[in-house]
């Protein structure tokens, strides 16, 4: 069987990051797609090529939990997260969708993966999905 966080990871890392192509909410969005939610990536890929750009997306879509949502992912109460699910990152100045891996959390970022132990997080909220 195909471990889809695992598939995801290494196309995050085999590709350079870059607005409205290949970002942490479109990257986010081709997760989703690939363990079968909704794909809402065309309404955005290729509509922006800046973080200003991104951010203006963003808050028309709802954040990060409006633009996950509209996947038809479910939130989940609390912030308790498991392998796959999709998780919104309170960076403490912006919020960012990123990757359950288990004991960590996954985002793509400007200068690659970053990869954080999730004790040492704050989630602003939690989706479920089937990634396995």
């Amino acid at each position: 069987m195909i471990d889809r966080v695992d598939q995801t990871l290494a196309l995050w890392r085999s590709r350079p990051f870059e607005w409205g192509q290949a970002d942490c909410m479109l990257s986010i969005g081709d997760y989703l797609a690939l363990c079968g939610a909704v794909d809402v990536t065309g309404q955005f890929r290729g509509r922006y090529t800046t973080e200003r750009e991104a951010l203006d997306h963003l808050a028309a879509s709802g954040g990060v939990g409006g633009l996950i949502e509209m996947t038809g992912a479910v939130r989940v109460p609390g912030d308790e997260c498991q392998r796959g699910d999709v998780v919104s990152l309170d960076t403490g100045e912006i919020e960012v969708g990123a990757l359950c891996t288990g004991s960590g959390i996954a985002a793509r970022m400007h200068r690659g993966v970053k990869e954080l132990d999730r004790r040492f997080v704050r989630l602003a909220g939690v989706w479920r999905v089937n990634s396995r």
